[in-house]
């Protein structure tokens, strides 16, 4: 089961409390909540521009399922750092853009 933030919790809680009993949370819990919407948001992490998952691979976009699945693994053989040409940081981007692509076709 993945991991909840308190906040998403607390505001979950308080729906279903509302919907079920029509009663509002106890106070100590709405305090919590109200402290957590007030709490200033976290910085945003500066992240690198996405590269194109095709372009990582080595794919043309018009490519099947299997070419992606059978391309992503002659790299990562070759990429993981127990192969041939072992370079962690390639790697790690050609699972990245095999990950994206299998969100944007449905492939598992």
């Amino acid at each position: 089961m993945p991991r909840k933030r308190v906040s998403n919790i607390v505001k979950e809680a308080d729906d279903i409390s509302r919907v079920l009993t029509g009663q509002r949370l106890p106070y100590w819990l709405k305090r919590a909540w109200e402290e957590l919407r007030r709490s200033k948001p976290q910085e945003a992490v500066e992240t690198a521009p996405a590269e194109d998952p095709y372009a990582v691979l080595g794919l043309d976009p018009s490519c099947i399922p299997a070419d992606i699945v059978s391309r992503y693994r002659e790299l990562a053989r070759k990429y993981h750092p127990d192969g041939s040409e072992p370079d962690p940081e390639k790697f790690k981007r050609i699972q990245e853009a095999y990950e994206e692509l299998c969100r944007q076709r449905n492939i598992r």
